[in-house]
Protein backbone atom coordinates (compact mmCIF):
# COMPACT_ATOMS: atom_id res chain seq x y z
CA UNK A 1 0.00 0.00 0.00
CA UNK A 2 1.18 3.69 -1.00
CA UNK A 3 1.56 6.14 -3.57
CA UNK A 4 2.82 6.38 -7.02
CA UNK A 5 1.89 6.67 -10.60
CA UNK A 6 -0.58 4.68 -12.73
CA UNK A 7 -1.48 5.00 -16.55
CA UNK A 8 -4.75 5.33 -17.94
CA UNK A 9 -5.32 5.61 -21.22
CA UNK A 10 -1.35 6.10 -21.85
CA UNK A 11 -1.60 8.89 -19.74
CA UNK A 12 0.25 9.04 -16.18
CA UNK A 13 -1.76 9.85 -13.04
CA UNK A 14 -0.66 10.36 -9.75
CA UNK A 15 -2.27 8.15 -7.01
CA UNK A 16 -1.70 7.74 -3.05
CA UNK A 17 -2.35 11.41 -2.07
CA UNK A 18 -3.23 12.23 1.51
CA UNK A 19 -7.08 14.37 1.48
CA UNK A 20 -7.80 16.47 3.78
CA UNK A 21 -10.62 19.00 4.20
CA UNK A 22 -10.22 22.57 4.35
CA UNK A 23 -11.76 24.68 7.00
CA UNK A 24 -11.77 28.02 5.24
CA UNK A 25 -11.93 28.72 1.89
CA UNK A 26 -8.24 29.49 1.32
CA UNK A 27 -7.77 26.07 0.15
CA UNK A 28 -4.50 26.68 -1.57
CA UNK A 29 -3.03 27.78 1.63
CA UNK A 30 -4.02 25.81 3.72
CA UNK A 31 -2.78 23.24 1.44
CA UNK A 32 0.72 24.55 1.61
CA UNK A 33 0.32 25.21 5.61
CA UNK A 34 -0.17 21.57 6.15
CA UNK A 35 2.30 20.31 3.74
CA UNK A 36 5.05 22.17 5.66
CA UNK A 37 4.62 20.77 8.79
CA UNK A 38 7.22 18.63 10.43
CA UNK A 39 6.70 15.22 9.41
CA UNK A 40 4.76 16.03 6.64
CA UNK A 41 7.11 18.17 4.24
CA UNK A 42 5.16 17.07 0.93
CA UNK A 43 6.34 18.24 -2.53
CA UNK A 44 2.86 19.08 -4.13
CA UNK A 45 -1.06 19.66 -3.78
CA UNK A 46 -3.89 19.16 -5.47
CA UNK A 47 -7.42 21.58 -4.65
CA UNK A 48 -10.88 19.93 -5.26
CA UNK A 49 -13.32 23.19 -4.75
CA UNK A 50 -16.33 22.51 -3.31
CA UNK A 51 -19.92 23.31 -5.11
CA UNK A 52 -20.86 20.89 -8.01
CA UNK A 53 -17.61 18.60 -7.23
CA UNK A 54 -17.99 18.27 -3.67
CA UNK A 55 -19.12 19.15 -0.38
CA UNK A 56 -16.58 21.21 0.80
CA UNK A 57 -13.34 21.99 -0.32
CA UNK A 58 -10.60 19.57 -0.28
CA UNK A 59 -6.83 19.36 -0.93
CA UNK A 60 -4.60 16.42 -1.09
CA UNK A 61 -0.68 16.21 -0.62
CA UNK A 62 1.91 14.06 -3.08
CA UNK A 63 5.53 13.32 -2.57
CA UNK A 64 8.08 13.90 -5.41
CA UNK A 65 9.69 10.71 -4.15
CA UNK A 66 6.43 8.69 -5.41
CA UNK A 67 7.12 9.58 -9.01
CA UNK A 68 4.72 12.85 -8.87
CA UNK A 69 5.28 15.65 -11.27
CA UNK A 70 4.22 19.13 -11.15
CA UNK A 71 1.14 19.54 -13.68
CA UNK A 72 0.54 15.83 -12.90
CA UNK A 73 -3.65 15.14 -13.25
CA UNK A 74 -4.44 13.17 -9.96
CA UNK A 75 -6.56 10.00 -10.68
CA UNK A 76 -8.51 9.98 -7.42
CA UNK A 77 -9.91 13.43 -7.57
CA UNK A 78 -10.55 13.40 -11.67
CA UNK A 79 -12.61 10.20 -10.79
CA UNK A 80 -14.45 11.80 -7.50
CA UNK A 81 -15.59 15.05 -9.59
CA UNK A 82 -16.93 12.12 -12.55
CA UNK A 83 -18.59 9.82 -10.52
CA UNK A 84 -20.29 11.74 -7.62
CA UNK A 85 -21.95 10.16 -4.48
CA UNK A 86 -20.75 7.44 -1.93
CA UNK A 87 -18.65 4.56 -3.54
CA UNK A 88 -15.78 2.58 -3.54
CA UNK A 89 -13.53 1.21 -6.29
CA UNK A 90 -10.83 -0.97 -7.38
CA UNK A 91 -9.51 -0.51 -10.57
CA UNK A 92 -6.82 -2.98 -11.68
CA UNK A 93 -4.09 -1.27 -13.82
CA UNK A 94 -0.48 -2.21 -15.61
CA UNK A 95 1.60 -0.75 -12.40
CA UNK A 96 -1.22 -2.77 -9.98
CA UNK A 97 -4.64 -1.99 -8.14
CA UNK A 98 -5.63 1.36 -7.16
CA UNK A 99 -8.87 1.69 -4.51
CA UNK A 100 -10.38 5.09 -4.38
CA UNK A 101 -12.98 5.34 -1.62
CA UNK A 102 -15.23 8.12 -1.75
CA UNK A 103 -18.01 8.88 0.49
CA UNK A 104 -20.97 11.81 0.35
CA UNK A 105 -18.67 13.21 -2.44
CA UNK A 106 -15.77 13.80 -0.29
CA UNK A 107 -12.55 11.53 -1.09
CA UNK A 108 -11.67 9.94 2.88
CA UNK A 109 -8.60 10.87 4.46
CA UNK A 110 -7.33 7.18 3.30
CA UNK A 111 -9.40 6.54 0.26
CA UNK A 112 -6.29 7.25 -2.11
CA UNK A 113 -4.41 3.91 -2.10
CA UNK A 114 -2.12 1.91 -4.78
CA UNK A 115 -1.30 -1.98 -4.00
CA UNK A 116 1.05 -4.33 -5.58
CA UNK A 117 -0.63 -6.59 -3.96
CA UNK A 118 -3.71 -7.82 -5.32
CA UNK A 119 -5.32 -9.88 -2.22
CA UNK A 120 -4.17 -6.62 -0.01
CA UNK A 121 -6.02 -4.68 -2.62
CA UNK A 122 -9.09 -6.81 -2.28
CA UNK A 123 -8.93 -7.09 1.39
CA UNK A 124 -9.23 -3.17 1.84
CA UNK A 125 -12.14 -3.55 -0.78
CA UNK A 126 -14.39 -5.81 1.18
CA UNK A 127 -13.36 -3.91 4.44
CA UNK A 128 -15.28 -0.82 3.19
CA UNK A 129 -18.20 -2.77 1.51
CA UNK A 130 -19.08 -4.19 5.28
CA UNK A 131 -18.63 -0.49 6.47
CA UNK A 132 -21.69 0.42 4.18
CA UNK A 133 -23.41 3.31 3.42
CA UNK A 134 -22.12 3.06 -0.66
CA UNK A 135 -24.15 3.98 -3.39
CA UNK A 136 -21.96 1.85 -5.83
CA UNK A 137 -18.98 -0.37 -5.81
CA UNK A 138 -16.57 -0.95 -8.63
CA UNK A 139 -14.66 -4.40 -8.62
CA UNK A 140 -12.61 -6.44 -11.44
CA UNK A 141 -15.29 -9.68 -12.63
CA UNK A 142 -12.86 -11.94 -11.43
CA UNK A 143 -12.99 -10.77 -8.16
CA UNK A 144 -17.16 -11.90 -7.49
CA UNK A 145 -17.81 -8.85 -5.28
CA UNK A 146 -21.35 -9.52 -5.33
CA UNK A 147 -23.13 -6.03 -6.33
CA UNK A 148 -20.17 -5.03 -8.05
CA UNK A 149 -20.31 -2.89 -11.18
CA UNK A 150 -17.10 -4.10 -13.40
CA UNK A 151 -17.14 -1.01 -16.17
CA UNK A 152 -13.96 0.01 -17.83
CA UNK A 153 -12.12 2.66 -15.68
CA UNK A 154 -12.36 4.24 -19.21
CA UNK A 155 -15.56 5.02 -19.24
CA UNK A 156 -15.62 5.94 -15.74
CA UNK A 157 -12.89 8.54 -15.78
CA UNK A 158 -13.65 9.55 -19.65
CA UNK A 159 -10.03 11.06 -20.04
CA UNK A 160 -10.74 13.34 -17.04
CA UNK A 161 -7.32 15.80 -15.99
CA UNK A 162 -8.69 18.40 -14.70
CA UNK A 163 -7.14 17.99 -10.99
CA UNK A 164 -3.39 18.55 -11.40
CA UNK A 165 -0.54 18.35 -8.76
CA UNK A 166 0.95 22.36 -8.24
CA UNK A 167 4.59 22.79 -6.72
CA UNK A 168 4.59 23.38 -2.75
CA UNK A 169 7.69 25.65 -3.23
CA UNK A 170 8.62 27.61 -6.09
CA UNK A 171 12.11 25.78 -7.51
CA UNK A 172 15.20 27.43 -7.13
CA UNK A 173 15.68 27.47 -10.99
CA UNK A 174 12.34 29.51 -11.41
CA UNK A 175 13.68 32.15 -9.35
CA UNK A 176 17.10 32.65 -11.13
CA UNK A 177 15.16 32.58 -14.65
CA UNK A 178 12.41 35.07 -12.20
CA UNK A 179 15.37 37.80 -11.32
CA UNK A 180 17.04 37.41 -14.88
CA UNK A 181 13.57 38.44 -16.46
CA UNK A 182 13.74 41.33 -14.24
CA UNK A 183 16.48 42.66 -14.97
CA UNK A 184 15.32 42.11 -18.65
CA UNK A 185 12.23 43.93 -17.64
CA UNK A 186 14.02 46.96 -15.89
CA UNK A 187 16.20 47.28 -19.66
CA UNK A 188 12.67 47.31 -21.09
CA UNK A 189 11.39 49.59 -19.37
CA UNK A 190 13.99 52.17 -20.09
CA UNK A 191 13.68 51.57 -23.54
CA UNK A 192 10.10 51.79 -23.57
CA UNK A 193 10.30 55.44 -21.45
CA UNK A 194 12.45 56.43 -24.56
CA UNK A 195 9.75 55.94 -26.94
CA UNK A 196 6.65 56.89 -25.39
CA UNK A 197 6.05 59.68 -26.55
CA UNK A 198 5.66 58.76 -30.14
CA UNK A 199 3.29 56.37 -29.70
CA UNK A 200 1.06 58.60 -27.55
CA UNK A 201 -1.19 59.65 -30.76
CA UNK A 202 -1.25 55.79 -31.53
CA UNK A 203 -2.37 54.95 -28.22
CA UNK A 204 -5.26 57.43 -27.91
CA UNK A 205 -6.55 56.50 -31.55
CA UNK A 206 -6.42 53.09 -30.66
CA UNK A 207 -8.16 53.76 -27.60
CA UNK A 208 -11.34 55.48 -29.36
CA UNK A 209 -11.29 52.85 -31.54
CA UNK A 210 -11.98 50.32 -29.26
CA UNK A 211 -14.50 52.08 -27.09
CA UNK A 212 -16.36 52.03 -30.36
CA UNK A 213 -16.35 48.76 -30.58
CA UNK A 214 -17.61 48.36 -27.44
CA UNK A 215 -20.53 50.31 -27.49
CA UNK A 216 -21.07 48.82 -30.59
CA UNK A 217 -21.22 45.65 -29.31
CA UNK A 218 -23.60 45.93 -26.18
CA UNK A 219 -26.16 47.07 -29.04
CA UNK A 220 -25.48 43.61 -30.11
CA UNK A 221 -25.78 41.34 -26.98
CA UNK A 222 -28.73 39.18 -26.64
CA UNK A 223 -31.35 40.22 -24.43
CA UNK A 224 -30.52 37.10 -22.52
CA UNK A 225 -27.81 39.72 -20.85
CA UNK A 226 -30.35 41.91 -19.59
CA UNK A 227 -33.55 40.29 -18.01
CA UNK A 228 -34.42 38.96 -14.49
CA UNK A 229 -32.97 35.12 -14.11
CA UNK A 230 -35.82 32.51 -13.22
CA UNK A 231 -34.76 30.55 -10.72
CA UNK A 232 -36.12 26.52 -10.25
CA UNK A 233 -37.76 26.22 -7.24
CA UNK A 234 -34.67 24.30 -4.71
CA UNK A 235 -35.01 20.17 -4.30
CA UNK A 236 -36.93 19.12 -1.61
CA UNK A 237 -34.97 16.28 -0.92
CA UNK A 238 -36.48 14.51 1.78
CA UNK A 239 -39.75 14.69 0.38
CA UNK A 240 -38.11 11.39 -1.89
CA UNK A 241 -36.60 9.40 1.36
CA UNK A 242 -39.32 7.19 3.24
CA UNK A 243 -39.87 8.18 6.62
CA UNK A 244 -37.63 7.10 9.53
CA UNK A 245 -39.76 4.28 11.24
CA UNK A 246 -39.90 2.66 7.61
CA UNK A 247 -36.22 2.59 7.46
CA UNK A 248 -36.00 1.35 11.08
CA UNK A 249 -38.77 -1.38 10.35
CA UNK A 250 -37.09 -2.61 7.67
CA UNK A 251 -33.44 -2.99 9.10
CA UNK A 252 -35.57 -5.01 11.77
CA UNK A 253 -36.27 -7.03 8.68
CA UNK A 254 -32.86 -7.57 7.54
CA UNK A 255 -31.91 -8.48 11.20
CA UNK A 256 -33.80 -11.75 10.67
CA UNK A 257 -31.58 -13.17 8.30
CA UNK A 258 -28.18 -12.71 10.46
CA UNK A 259 -26.83 -15.83 11.37
CA UNK A 260 -27.40 -15.79 15.73
CA UNK A 261 -23.91 -16.13 17.48
CA UNK A 262 -21.64 -18.32 15.62
CA UNK A 263 -18.37 -20.19 16.98
CA UNK A 264 -15.68 -19.14 16.65
CA UNK A 265 -16.53 -15.84 14.73
CA UNK A 266 -16.87 -12.34 16.61
CA UNK A 267 -19.39 -9.47 15.52
CA UNK A 268 -17.28 -6.69 14.75
CA UNK A 269 -19.82 -4.31 12.39
CA UNK A 270 -22.99 -4.07 11.79
CA UNK A 271 -24.80 -1.16 9.96
CA UNK A 272 -28.24 -0.84 7.60
CA UNK A 273 -29.59 2.55 5.55
CA UNK A 274 -32.76 0.67 4.75
CA UNK A 275 -31.66 0.03 1.29
CA UNK A 276 -29.05 -2.44 2.50
CA UNK A 277 -28.01 -4.66 5.97
CA UNK A 278 -24.27 -5.62 6.04
CA UNK A 279 -22.26 -7.36 8.73
CA UNK A 280 -19.11 -8.20 9.58
CA UNK A 281 -17.65 -10.85 11.32
CA UNK A 282 -13.89 -11.44 12.55
CA UNK A 283 -11.94 -14.96 13.40
CA UNK A 284 -11.45 -15.98 16.56
CA UNK A 285 -8.83 -18.91 17.63
CA UNK A 286 -10.53 -22.15 17.13
CA UNK A 287 -12.75 -24.23 15.12
CA UNK A 288 -15.20 -22.48 13.23
CA UNK A 289 -17.74 -22.93 9.92
CA UNK A 290 -17.24 -19.95 7.53
CA UNK A 291 -20.98 -17.65 8.30
CA UNK A 292 -23.86 -18.74 5.95
CA UNK A 293 -23.59 -16.55 2.59
CA UNK A 294 -21.38 -14.52 4.21
CA UNK A 295 -17.95 -13.59 2.00
CA UNK A 296 -14.70 -14.27 3.89
CA UNK A 297 -11.59 -12.60 2.93
CA UNK A 298 -8.31 -14.60 1.80
CA UNK A 299 -6.90 -15.06 4.88
CA UNK A 300 -9.66 -15.98 6.54
CA UNK A 301 -9.58 -13.72 9.47
CA UNK A 302 -12.64 -11.53 8.37
CA UNK A 303 -16.09 -12.34 7.01
CA UNK A 304 -19.03 -9.67 5.23
CA UNK A 305 -22.32 -10.52 4.19
CA UNK A 306 -24.62 -7.76 2.97
CA UNK A 307 -28.35 -8.07 2.75
CA UNK A 308 -30.66 -6.17 0.47
CA UNK A 309 -33.73 -5.15 1.90
CA UNK A 310 -37.24 -4.52 0.29
CA UNK A 311 -37.60 -1.04 -1.63
CA UNK A 312 -39.36 1.67 0.56
CA UNK A 313 -41.37 4.15 -1.16
CA UNK A 314 -40.63 7.94 -0.51
CA UNK A 315 -42.62 9.55 1.77
CA UNK A 316 -44.15 12.40 -0.49
CA UNK A 317 -45.42 16.10 -0.23
CA UNK A 318 -44.40 17.17 4.05
CA UNK A 319 -44.39 20.70 5.64
CA UNK A 320 -41.84 21.61 7.60
CA UNK A 321 -41.34 22.73 10.97
CA UNK A 322 -39.76 26.08 12.26
CA UNK A 323 -35.64 25.44 13.78
CA UNK A 324 -36.92 26.70 17.52
CA UNK A 325 -39.51 23.88 17.40
CA UNK A 326 -37.03 21.01 16.89
CA UNK A 327 -34.99 22.42 19.49
CA UNK A 328 -37.93 22.51 21.63
CA UNK A 329 -38.57 18.92 21.19
CA UNK A 330 -34.93 18.14 21.43
CA UNK A 331 -34.69 19.44 24.87
CA UNK A 332 -38.30 17.99 25.90
CA UNK A 333 -37.75 14.71 25.13
CA UNK A 334 -34.38 14.37 26.81
CA UNK A 335 -32.89 13.38 23.48
CA UNK A 336 -30.22 10.47 23.80
CA UNK A 337 -27.89 11.75 21.11
CA UNK A 338 -27.30 15.45 19.38
CA UNK A 339 -27.77 18.10 16.75
CA UNK A 340 -25.92 19.99 14.71
CA UNK A 341 -26.01 22.70 11.82
CA UNK A 342 -25.20 21.84 8.71
CA UNK A 343 -24.41 23.75 5.58
CA UNK A 344 -27.29 24.74 2.91
CA UNK A 345 -27.27 21.77 -0.26
CA UNK A 346 -25.54 23.53 -3.01
CA UNK A 347 -27.83 25.78 -5.30
CA UNK A 348 -29.49 24.69 -8.58
CA UNK A 349 -27.37 25.23 -12.11
CA UNK A 350 -28.25 27.75 -14.51
CA UNK A 351 -29.41 26.24 -17.68
CA UNK A 352 -26.56 25.35 -20.58
CA UNK A 353 -27.64 28.77 -22.58
CA UNK A 354 -28.06 31.09 -19.82
CA UNK A 355 -25.40 34.15 -20.23
CA UNK A 356 -26.34 36.40 -17.16
CA UNK A 357 -25.69 37.07 -13.95
CA UNK A 358 -26.91 33.49 -11.80
CA UNK A 359 -27.28 33.79 -8.19
CA UNK A 360 -30.03 31.73 -6.88
CA UNK A 361 -31.50 32.43 -3.34
CA UNK A 362 -30.87 30.15 -0.52
CA UNK A 363 -33.55 27.31 -0.31
CA UNK A 364 -36.61 28.17 2.31
CA UNK A 365 -35.23 25.47 5.19
CA UNK A 366 -31.84 24.58 6.85
CA UNK A 367 -30.75 21.25 8.04
CA UNK A 368 -29.16 19.90 11.03
CA UNK A 369 -27.35 16.63 11.51
CA UNK A 370 -28.53 14.35 14.57
CA UNK A 371 -27.42 10.97 16.56
CA UNK A 372 -30.16 9.37 18.85
CA UNK A 373 -28.28 6.12 20.97
CA UNK A 374 -30.83 3.51 22.04
CA UNK A 375 -30.49 -0.20 23.76
CA UNK A 376 -32.82 -1.40 21.54
CA UNK A 377 -34.89 -1.06 17.81
CA UNK A 378 -37.08 1.12 17.60
CA UNK A 379 -37.41 1.23 21.80
CA UNK A 380 -38.15 4.91 22.40
CA UNK A 381 -37.27 6.32 18.22
CA UNK A 382 -41.23 6.46 17.88
CA UNK A 383 -41.39 9.13 20.44
CA UNK A 384 -38.66 10.93 18.45
CA UNK A 385 -39.31 10.18 15.04
CA UNK A 386 -43.25 9.32 14.94
CA UNK A 387 -44.59 12.57 14.16
CA UNK A 388 -41.52 14.56 13.02
CA UNK A 389 -41.16 16.32 9.61
CA UNK A 390 -38.39 16.85 7.83
CA UNK A 391 -36.55 13.96 9.45
CA UNK A 392 -34.50 11.24 7.27
CA UNK A 393 -32.28 8.79 8.62
CA UNK A 394 -29.35 7.70 7.07
CA UNK A 395 -27.80 4.62 9.09
CA UNK A 396 -28.48 3.00 12.14
CA UNK A 397 -24.88 1.39 13.27
CA UNK A 398 -25.03 -1.53 16.04
CA UNK A 399 -22.30 -1.19 18.54
CA UNK A 400 -21.60 -4.87 19.90
CA UNK A 401 -20.60 -5.26 23.64
CA UNK A 402 -16.96 -4.92 24.98
CA UNK A 403 -15.88 -6.54 28.40
CA UNK A 404 -18.05 -5.30 31.04
CA UNK A 405 -19.89 -2.51 28.47
CA UNK A 406 -23.62 -2.90 26.99
CA UNK A 407 -24.50 -3.13 23.10
CA UNK A 408 -26.59 -0.56 21.46
CA UNK A 409 -27.54 1.00 18.40
CA UNK A 410 -26.38 4.42 17.20
CA UNK A 411 -28.77 6.30 14.69
CA UNK A 412 -27.35 9.21 12.43
CA UNK A 413 -29.70 10.72 10.19
CA UNK A 414 -31.05 14.64 9.23
CA UNK A 415 -33.55 16.91 9.96
CA UNK A 416 -34.58 19.72 7.53
CA UNK A 417 -36.58 22.49 9.25
CA UNK A 418 -37.63 25.84 8.05
CA UNK A 419 -35.18 28.71 7.79
CA UNK A 420 -36.29 31.77 10.60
Amino acid sequence: MGAGVVTVGRRPYAVGLYWENSPSGRVAQTAKEAASQPGQQADFYAVRGGGKTARVPQFGLGQSSAGHKSGMPVFAACLANQQGGSWVGAFRLREGVVITVVRDDLIVPDGDQFYLNESDARDRLLQEVGFGGLQRIFAPEAWAIPGADSMPLSLLLDERRDIRLQAVRIPKQTLVIGAVLAALLLVGLGAGLYIQAEKEAEEKARQDALEKAKLAAQRLLPSQMTFQAEYPPPERKWEKTPLPLAVVEACRDGLSQVPAALAGWRLTDLRCDGYALSVTWQHEIGFAKAPPKAIVNDTATSATLNIPLSHLAPRGHEDLLDSPEITRRYLAQNWPGSIKSLPDDPPPSPPPDFRGTWSPPPPPWVKRSFTVTVSELPASLTLFYGNLPGAVINSLIFMPSGKGGTSGWTVEGTIYENRI
